[in-house]
């Protein structure tokens, strides 16, 4: 697995808690979409604190199962509490570095959120994984592309933001825009696609929109300021989310957050042919 560059914090502990609400549904939408359904085993691979696992444990109902997969024995605690807090008993999780997962059984699906962007190879990273996905089960991973974020009507102070956020991916190294890339990494990991979908949250001033575009100039100032399209003088982080307010409250503005992008593969039900 490749650096996070967002790095741990409280702050960026409260952002990932903020983004995982902002896309709770739409997440559910499109595991929906990929064919997660009641009395499934499921594997969700970098599930860090559970979010992703406990939509998923909420869609495959009591009579399935969940198993959420993760490096960082801190998270998994958390999901641990998470999952009790909820009243999920059918979720079990187990820590393994990605893309090494031990499974005692295949699973009938392999999910993942926001992971494939942090892994150094992800197309050998999906093809490992999905082994452990039984004939005919579906693979689906979903990431974001940080550049679809705009406002309407369009607001300098959020152009600005997307750049700065955009750049600071970049200066760690790490695509900004991983969502438009999965067909291609579903492709080289020999699971040609069957289905895509994107999904956007938006809202207006008061929105959880606004607050998570903030949130995350605040994690990644240092990188922003490194690759320097802003210092933090101009950025003027103290105000920025004041700033933003009413630049949008004025221009009675609504925010797009970043599209997030689902895409599923079937496993195929028959071995490949041997070659030669």
């Amino acid at each position: 697995m490749s650096k996070y560059i967002l790095g741990r914090s409280q702050h960026e502990t409260r952002r990932l808690d903020l983004q995982s609400r902002l896309y709770a549904a739409h997440s559910a939408h499109l595991l929906t979409l990929a064919g997660l359904r009641t009395g499934m085993k499921v594997v969700d691979v970098g599930c860090g604190t559970g979010e992703l696992t406990s939509i998923a444990a909420r869609i495959v109902g009591p009579s399935g199962h969940v198993i959420g997969v993760d490096h960082d024995p801190d998270m998994l605690a958390v999901a641990e509490r998470n999952m009790a807090h909820a009243g999920l008993s059918h979720v079990t999780f187990r820590q393994d570095v990605l893309p090494n997962i031990a499974l005692d059984q295949p699973a009938d699906a392999l999910v993942g959120r926001l992971i494939l962007m942090h892994l150094d190879s992800p197309a050998d990273a999906v093809r490992r994984m999905a082994r452990h996905v039984r004939p005919g089960g579906v693979v689906t991973f979903q990431d974001l592309n940080l550049s679809r974020s705009r406002s309407v009507p369009a607001l300098p102070l959020v152009e600005d933001i997307g750049c700065w956020i955009q750049a600071a991916f970049r200066q760690g190294g790490t695509d900004p825009d991983p969502g438009e890339r999965l067909p291609a990494v579903f492709r080289a990991a020999g699971l040609p696609a069957t289905g895509l979908a994107v999904a956007v949250p938006a809202g207006d001033a008061g929105s959880m929109s606004v607050a998570h575009a903030t949130s995350a100039v605040t994690a990644l100032l240092p990188l922003i300021e490194k690759s320097g399209t802003a210092t933090a003088e101009e950025i003027d982080i103290k105000t920025l989310h004041t700033r933003l307010t009413a630049q949008m409250h004025e221009a009675a503005a609504t925010l797009f957050s970043p599209e997030l992008v689902g895409v599923w593969a079937t496993t195929p039900t028959t071995p490949p042919h041997p070659v030669g």
